[in-house]
């Protein structure tokens, strides 16, 4: 009989399987893939056919942009006119596979995420700081192929650096992120 523990130390630290496992998880970089719009499509189009409420959806982060490296987790903003109406209509994307966040760290959002499919599900009032910042990021990233090359090098080179540490893989390429952000 094989021994599977229900737990790892780490630094000592008690950790339960599942988060250690979270924690340690190989982190993946994709080429882009031209599969990546139409996922987002598909994901968009159940999403509106069964919110009930007023929702604009994009396709936002790197699988949004033509020849970025991406985890292979498509990224959606979705944009309403109140955000406190979500909390009512919830379920509708509960019904879909997702698991709803809350804030989950960003205040005035409400997160839901796939794993089936790796999805991120962003909801922002339309007049949220975060909805021109998401979607200023894909426009200025789309029409700079160099910008691209250097975010693929960067991302390259992090994933070298930090195959299976996303924190530190994030915290790393945020100083690409902000400069962007200034440009804005």
């Amino acid at each position: 009989m094989a021994f599977a523990p229900s737990s790892l130390i780490l630094a000592n630290n008690f950790l339960p399987l599942n988060e250690a496992l979270e924690h340690y998880r190989v982190m993946y970089l994709f080429p882009h893939s031209d599969n990546w719009k139409s996922e987002f499509e598909n994901e968009k189009n159940s999403i509106i056919s069964s919110y009930g409420g007023d929702i604009e959806i994009f396709h936002i982060g790197s699988t949004a942009i033509k020849g970025l490296y991406a985890k292979d987790c498509i990224d959606l903003l979705g944009v309403v006119p109140n955000i406190s109406e979500v909390s009512t209509l919830k379920q509708s994307i509960i019904n879909l596979g997702y698991v709803y966040k809350g804030e989950y760290g960003i205040s005035g959002r409400e997160y839901f995420s796939k794993k089936q499919r790796k999805v991120h599900f962003h909801i922002f009032q339309s007049e949220d700081e975060n909805v021109v910042k998401h979607l200023n990021f894909v426009k200025v990233m789309e029409h700079n192929p160099e910008l691209i090359i250097e975010l693929n090098q960067i991302k390259q080179d992090l994933h070298v650096k930090h195959p299976n540490d996303k924190e530190s893989y994030q915290i790393e390429k945020e100083f690409f992120y902000n400069r962007i952000n200034k440009v804005l």
